[in-house]
Parts: structure tokens; C-alpha cells; sequence
């Protein structure tokens, strides 16, 4: 968890910590606003230096929407993170939901949240050079979770 961190829209960088964070707060950037930084002062009327061209709502809606695509790429595991991060479910619950035992769950959720904390580049895109000559190849969820058996790495 993420108790008392605060991240500028600046400071998103889709680490765990910032997935997380954007996780817990998924209800507040869907309505376009972004998460307010825990404080006892407020004050409306203090002017930003500089004008946007863009809407205020913009920037919590895309990343709403980046954290979503991301979540939906993963399928029930992604289903299983967004459920325990933003819903507040245990493992346990999720277990009996599912079907399966807790610690395949806890399996589950590090697995979504590995490929969903992966970095500002999607993974399932394909990135190319300025010249256009194919850098790396997009990877799927499947595709990822394969890879990462056979590195013999632990999930």
C-alpha cells in the first residue's frame, strides 16, 4: 500500500509504487479529477503560473484509461489486482471467489502487477526506430508470463 504518498501527474512513471497509487485512487481519476495530496489546507483560488490548452480532467482520464487498457490486457489476473488494490479485497476472499487456492492468487496478482507496473512504453506495442526498423517486439500478457517461467525467475 501507499498510505500517505502523493504523486504529481509529473511523477507517474507506471513502477509498482505509482500503479499502486494510481490503483487505490482509479475511483477519483474516472471521475477527471486527480487525487487530491493529503493536507488539512486548501485553497481554491491560487492561480497555476502558465495556461494549458488542455481540459483539468485530461490528465487523471488518461491515466485512468492507460491503467485500464493495461488491467484489461491481463485478464482475470488483472481482474484479481484491480479487485484487491482499488476494491480492498483479501486474497482470501479472491480465492473463494475463484475457486483457488490464496497463494495462486497472490501468484496472479504479482504476475498482472509486474506487467502492469512495467513502464511508461506499453509492453504489447511493437516499438520502432526513427528510421522505422522494429526495436522490440509487443508482448502479451500470455507472452509475458511465458517468457518469464522460462527465465526461471519467480513470479
Amino acid at each position: 500500500m501507499t498510505d500517505g504518498e502523493w504523486f504529481a501527474p509529473r511523477e507517474i512513471r507506471f513502477n509498482r509504487r505509482t500503479t499502486i497509487w494510481l490503483l487505490e485512487n482509479l475511483g477519483t481519476l474516472q471521475s477527471g479529477i486527480w487525487p487530491p495530496e493529503a493536507s488539512n489546507y486548501t485553497d481554491a483560488n491560487i492561480r497555476k503560473k502558465g495556461v494549458s490548452r488542455r481540459a483539468p480532467s485530461a490528465t487523471p482520464i488518461e491515466y485512468y484509461t492507460e491503467i485500464t487498457d493495461r488491467l484489461e490486457k491481463c485478464g482475470i489476473d488483472g481482474l484479481v489486482l484491480l479487485s484487491i488494490e482499488s476494491w480492498g479485497e483479501s486474497e482470501d476472499s479472491m480465492a473463494r471467489y475463484l475457486g483457488e487456492t490464496a497463494w495462486r492468487i497472490k501468484k496472479r496478482y504479482k504476475q498482472a502487477l509486474k506487467y502492469v507496473a512495467s513502464g511508461p512504453a506499453r509492453r504489447w506495442h511493437d516499438s520502432y526506430d526513427k528510421k522505422g526498423k522494429l526495436k522490440r517486439k509487443g508482448e502479451t500478457y500470455r507472452e509475458f508470463e511465458v517468457r518469464k517461467k522460462e527465465s526461471g525467475k519467480p513470479l
